[in-house]
């Protein structure tokens, strides 16, 4: 305690000097501390690259610090940075409600008249004579100048006696005509029968008009004889041309 006393009485005046000084430390401190808020805050950089705060007075506190930076200020705007990848196409949207139906449109020009229909097909059943040998008048057409047709007679025989009896024959007829000349043929090679019948064909000219024509004939036999009771021929004809035809 002596000691101490001593040392007090040897110091008083550095220790009231070093008093004073730590007072108005304090004060400058407190002072600091409930001054007027300040709109910048410096820092200083450090050689490591890190930053620390700088003195009140605006002094780093490391010899090593770089230069004083005003951290709180705004700088300039940096540039545009570039534009990002695409993102990925979206999920397709539902379907829409569909419009409503427009109005109609204008009615286009008639077109040009076509050609000519073609008659081309005409069928029937005719009965020939009951006689041996029988034929039936089939069909004729209507040509002047130079006008031409042609085509086929398909066509089948039905013969019979009344009984157990038949005859019949299959067989295809070409024909061909002019205005005032017509001619046919029976092919041999497209026929078939069943019996006697030996048909085939006869052209020739039909009135009124005297228009060329074609008829069937035949010469049916049984195995026993007897009269013809059902006697007829069922036809197909083709005609290729644009001119009409009369059933006979």
């Amino acid at each position: 305690m002596k000691r101490l006393a001593s040392l007090l009485g040897q110091n008083a005046i550095g220790l009231v000097a070093l008093f004073v000084a730590l007072a108005g430390g304090s004060y400058a401190i407190a002072g600091s501390a409930v001054g007027p808020a300040r709109d910048v805050s410096r820092t200083c950089t450090l050689p490591a690259g890190a930053t620390s705060l700088a003195r009140e007075s605006g002094a780093c506190f490391s010899r090593q610090a770089g230069r004083l930076l005003d951290t709180a200020k705004r700088g300039p705007r940096g540039k545009q940075g570039k534009t990002g990848a695409t993102g990925a196409t979206g999920a397709t949207g539902p379907t829409g409600a569909a419009g409503p139906t427009g109005p109609v449109g204008p009615i286009g020009p008639t077109g040009p008249q076509g050609l000519p229909g073609v008659t081309n097909i005409t069928s029937g059943v005719k009965q020939m004579t009951l006689a041996a040998p029988g034929f039936a008048s089939l069909f004729s057409i209507e040509l002047s100048g130079t006008e031409v047709a042609g085509g086929l007679v398909r066509y089948t025989i039905r013969a019979t006696d009344g009984g157990s009896q038949l005859a019949t024959e299959h067989g295809t007829i070409q024909w061909d005509a002019t205005a005032n000349s017509i001619t046919c043929t029976a092919q041999t090679d497209d026929k078939l029968h069943l019996g006697t019948v030996g048909s085939g064909c006869t052209p020739g000219f039909f009135n009124p008009g005297s228009h060329p024509g074609i008829s069937v004939f035949d010469n049916v036999s049984f195995n026993s004889p007897a009269p013809l009771v059902v006697h007829e021929v069922y036809f197909w004809i083709e005609n290729d041309s644009p001119y009409p035809i009369r059933l006979e």
